[in-house]
């Protein structure tokens, strides 16, 4: 995080209270206080992604109730209000409880190797017939030095 500073308490209430208004929650789904956005999961997101912090703190910062603070941004400055529902939104989705009530595991790898037949599924209809008559084709990387 910025300097290693945590959000104040009333950093995280004023945070609180902007994120519910990106996500109120509904249909089974928790608000985004309600999913702790403010808490936990915000500090996160500063942890993957340490330049959202510097948005969600300035953001923060601005004056008025947070309805009016996130139809201002929405209205006066796309790119800053676009970051900051980024990292509203990829704090409420890390959350546990959200990716269990919305049904998303969350990454899971891939097996390996292939089936056995697997790809036949991709060769029925034809959709690669004009890259297998196309032939290999690559562009050698550059030699690392």
């Amino acid at each position: 995080m910025q300097g290693s500073v945590p959000l104040t308490a009333e950093q995280r209430a004023r945070l609180s209270a902007l994120a519910d208004v990106l996500i109120r929650g509904g249909a089974g789904l928790p608000s985004a206080s309600e999913a702790e956005v403010h808490s936990v999961w915000i500090d996160r997101v500063f942890v993957a992604r340490p330049d959202m912090e510097v948005v969600v703190r300035g953001v923060l910062d601005v004056a008025g109730d947070a309805e009016s603070v996130v139809a201002g941004l929405r209205a006066s400055d796309a790119e800053r209000f676009s970051a900051f529902a980024f990292a509203v939104a990829g704090a409420w989705l890390i959350n546990p409880r959200v990716r269990r009530e919305l049904g998303y595991p969350g990454p899971v790898p891939m097996r390996q190797p292939a089936l056995p037949d697997e790809a036949d599924a991709y060769l029925e209809d034809g959709i690669l017939d004009v890259v297998i008559a196309r032939g290999p084709i690559y562009r050698p990387t550059p030699d690392a030095q």
